[in-house]
């Protein structure tokens, strides 16, 4: 018998949110949040993969970026709260898709967090992705 997670319809370990697919949000699961922006296409201007404000909790968790595809250019992922860059990272045009490293972060209550991509090398389309997945404490 699945527990029920308090908003009704709990799954087997009590939390009543699911996956619904990729989006810009950030989806809470009981104790824990994930942002999966999905493969998105993206050339030399900068594009939004994922935006959101967080709630009245703190997300500890890892940020990454990536590619679906081995890329032959240069792609950099720009992490923003409150329209402040907070951290960067760039894959070089050697990269294989899935080997970027995750990077800590720490989002404080009611912060807006934005994710963009883009290619640093020219104005070819690269298939690009980011994530975030962590706990959150109230």
């Amino acid at each position: 018998m699945a527990l029920d997670g308090g908003g009704g319809g709990g799954g087997p370990v009590g939390v009543s949110n699911s996956f619904t697919g990729v989006a810009q949000a950030l989806d809470l699961y009981g104790n824990f949040a994930a942002a999966y922006s999905g493969g998105v296409s993206v050339d030399n201007n900068e594009t939004t993969l994922v935006e959101f404000t967080s709630g009245n909790f703190i997300f500890v968790g890892r940020w990454r970026g990536d590619y679906f595809e081995n890329a032959g250019d240069d792609a950099r992922w720009i992490l923003y709260f409150n329209d402040g860059k907070i951290q960067s990272m760039t894959a070089s045009r050697n990269y294989e898709a899935g080997r970027e490293s995750p990077i800590d972060v720490v989002i404080p209550p009611y912060t807006q967090v934005k994710i963009t991509a883009q290619n640093v090398t020219d104005t070819s389309t690269l298939e690009l992705m980011t994530s975030m997945v962590g706990a959150i404490y109230r």
